[in-house]
């Protein structure tokens, strides 16, 4: 959530409010998508950058919240409302989207394709820091 914010506002697009913040739109996004198709997963928000954000989000199946953001939740007192409701699932034929939708839908969106390749980038990285510690250690 958190990270899909930063790279509009790094790009000159802040939201003017959080129903219009990039991350909690695409959280909300999938959340009713997959209850709609009766997909047997667990949605899960997570790198909030705000409680209005984990708020906004109230009801996801699962959410990662800081001990920081936990306790300035636990200081407000007031309700809590549920905004996402899972959906009666529907009856719905996903047609599967092949190596060139996949391919054309990342080149309409820049933050996804920047996000998912230093997401990639970093777990590369960090695999290779993983194997290097494992080999340091079999040689200790």
């Amino acid at each position: 959530v958190g990270r899909i914010l930063d790279w509009y506002v790094a790009h000159g697009q802040a939201p003017a409010s959080i129903d219009e913040d990039p991350g909690v739109r695409f959280v909300r996004g999938v959340y009713a998508e997959f209850k709609r198709r009766g997909s047997p997963t667990v949605v899960m928000g997570a790198s909030f950058r705000s409680t209005a954000q984990i708020e906004a989000l109230a009801g996801c199946d699962r959410l990662t919240i800081s001990p920081d953001l936990l306790e300035k939740l636990d200081a407000d007192l007031g309700e809590l409302p549920r905004k996402l409701v899972p959906a009666a699932a529907e009856a719905v034929d996903v047609a599967p989207i092949d190596q060139a939708r996949f391919d054309a839908d990342m080149a309409a969106d820049p933050m996804a394709t920047e996000k998912l390749a230093t997401g990639i980038d970093a777990f590369a990285k960090d695999l290779q820091a993983l194997r290097q510690r494992i080999a340091d250690e079999l040689t200790a």
